[in-house]
């Protein structure tokens, strides 16, 4: 089942997030798609976010981690997103926590980063890591994402074990990626067709290469058809170089 990209609780948490809290805690994330305003450039924004972690710094903000990302692979019609921020906490209280935080005091900070980008999209997601890291994650990793929805016939529980099939498979391969399945909230479009996003992290693109050869060349397509593939189905993805701007104490 083909889909759009890129958009990443209440109400809207979707019955599809709840069955799967039973299997695996989640945490949460929120993204802001963004567009470098003319004459403005990374550096610019670097700038605005080493203020920001200073500000942060004082405000004791400590279970907040985000990124920076930028496209490496995209469309046409998704270039005009030039920038996006990630951020996640590990629960909907401390990420309330800081918004509130940064609604309340951020006057100036907040001017400061409007001048540098303009951010059409806000939204929030529950995360699921469901493949942790194989060692420290890296400090400018890339991402792929992808918009999944389950198969007709197919549920929360069909999708853990294709999930952990899938994780073996990359195992016996010693394939080192992480991926982390993201349940929409409040921002979302109305009109979107997904169930979930899925992000596939690796520490660079050396290491996207080996997975990609390994996927083309060494039967991971074939296992991915077999096990994910029985569960779910995903778009093209598009991958994005991350840089990690701030890390919470908490993080792992």
């Amino acid at each position: 089942m083909q889909k759009i990209m890129y958009s990443l609780l209440l109400g809207s948490l979707v019955a599809c997030s709840s069955m799967f809290a039973s299997a695996q805690s989640q945490s949460a994330m929120e993204a802001y798609l963004c567009t470098l305003n003319d004459g403005k450039s990374m550096q610019d924004l670097m700038e605005v976010v080493e203020d920001w972690n200073e500000w942060s710094d004082k405000k004791d903000i400590t279970s907040y981690t985000a990124w920076v990302l930028n496209p490496i692979f995209v469309s046409g019609a998704d270039l005009n997103r030039q920038a996006l921020w990630l951020g996640h906490a590990p629960s909907f209280t401390e990420m309330s926590s800081t918004m509130g935080t940064w609604y309340s005091s951020g006057g100036e900070l907040l001017e400061d980063f409007n001048e540098v980008w303009t951010c059409n999209s806000h939204f929030e997601m529950t995360a699921m890591m469901v493949r942790p890291p194989a060692g420290e994650p890296s400090g400018s990793p890339v991402a792929s994402f992808y918009d999944c929805s389950l198969n007709d016939g197919k549920g929360p529980q069909d999708l853990m074990a294709a999930t952990q099939a899938w994780n073996q498979h990359l195992d016996d391969n010693n394939i080192q990626e992480a991926m982390v399945y993201h349940f929409p909230a409040h921002g979302h479009p109305q009109d979107a067709t997904y169930d979930m996003k899925t992000s596939v992290w690796r520490a660079d693109l050396a290491s996207y290469g080996n997975s990609a050869d390994h996927f083309v060349n060494g039967g991971g397509q074939q296992a991915a058809a077999a096990t994910l593939g029985d569960a779910i189905s995903c778009d093209s993805p598009r991958m994005y170089q991350a840089t990690l701007i701030r890390r919470a104490d908490m993080t792992p």
